[in-house]
């Protein structure tokens, strides 16, 4: 194969390629992470002096019911903030798992992607002390907004009291045994503050994770109970049938496209030589004669 013809083998190649690539675009670019634009529901609950000296803030919230999955969140994060979890709820079995990636680039913000309609995010912010006064001040300041937005405080087991500004709803006994301090559900724009103060004076420097019997200690431990399953948003099974099509076309289009075209096959040469037109032969045995002969040379006969 010349090297004209060669290019164009290659140029064709190319082309096909590029043709293939441009019509399975459309069908990557339906896995891409889509951010959400609002959050359905947050529940936000606050704990201060729980199993560490410090506040413990959790985060549980719910998406939209037309999320594209996987879905990328992005939520505000304190910068004094130590993360303790980020993770989804399994729309299965309800279980927390941090087997999600997550980014805290730039500062001041978590942003994370989830195949699933539920998430939990667990992070530590310190307190100012003095003495036995404790208070610290918690703000939601998010780029995208929430629907149903629900605040809790929980009161340290040795605080004496516990005051808030703005003021509760109410206060109810949780869970362990603990006071609630429970603020009316409301919906918070995006880019819109949500301000919290708490100040509360212990009568103890013990945690509030140390008063809890030991059978019950996993009712308060940072994590999700079991929760009816509001499903994956995303179908595993479609998505592997079409990522292995996708595979099989590929695969396909490159053993197409690497084909080369055999060069001409010629008709091997016959080895033999044809006997020329022009010999001369005895016309009574068939003896081949030369020219000027008269007599044959295998019968005698007069030519």
């Amino acid at each position: 194969m010349d090297g004209v013809q060669l290019r164009k083998v290659k140029m064709k190649r190319n082309s096909f390629i590029l043709l293939i690539l441009f019509m399975l675009m459309p069908m990557a670019i339906g896995f891409a992470q889509k951010p959400v634009s609002y959050i359905d529901s947050l529940d936000i609950e606050i704990w201060p002096d729980y199993d560490r000296a410090s506040v413990l803030v959790l985060l549980t919230g719910t998406l939209p019911g037309d999320t594209q999955f996987p879905a990328l969140v992005t939520l505000p994060l304190p910068e004094a903030a130590r993360i303790n979890a980020v993770a989804r709820i399994d729309g299965k079995d309800g279980n927390m798992k941090d087997d999600i990636s997550s980014s805290t680039d730039p500062p001041g913000m978590l942003t994370f992607s989830t195949p699933d309609m539920r998430f939990r995010v667990e992070y530590y912010l310190p307190y100012t002390v003095n003495n036995s006064q404790r208070s610290f001040d918690y703000t939601w300041l998010a780029p995208i907004t929430v629907n149903n937005f629900q605040l809790r405080v929980q009161r340290p087991t040795w605080a004496r009291s516990l005051n808030t500004d703005p003021a509760p709803a109410n206060v109810g006994r949780g869970a362990g045994g603990f006071d609630y301090h429970i603020f009316p559900a409301r919906a918070v724009p995006a880019g819109q503050p949500f301000t919290l103060h708490v100040d509360y004076k212990m009568t103890s420097t013990q945690l509030s994770a140390t008063s809890l019997p030991r059978q019950n200690t996993s009712t308060q431990t940072p994590a999700i109970p079991a929760t009816p399953g509001t499903g994956s948003g995303i179908n595993w099974a479609l998505a592997a049938i079409v990522a292995g099509g996708l595979i099989f076309i590929v695969a396909l289009v490159w053993q197409i496209a690497s084909r080369r075209p055999s060069p001409s096959i010629r008709k091997p040469i016959d080895s033999r030589v044809e006997r020329q037109s022009g010999a001369k032969f005895c016309h009574n045995c068939g003896v081949r004669i030369d020219e000027g002969d008269i007599f044959c040379r295998g019968c005698g006969s007069e030519l």
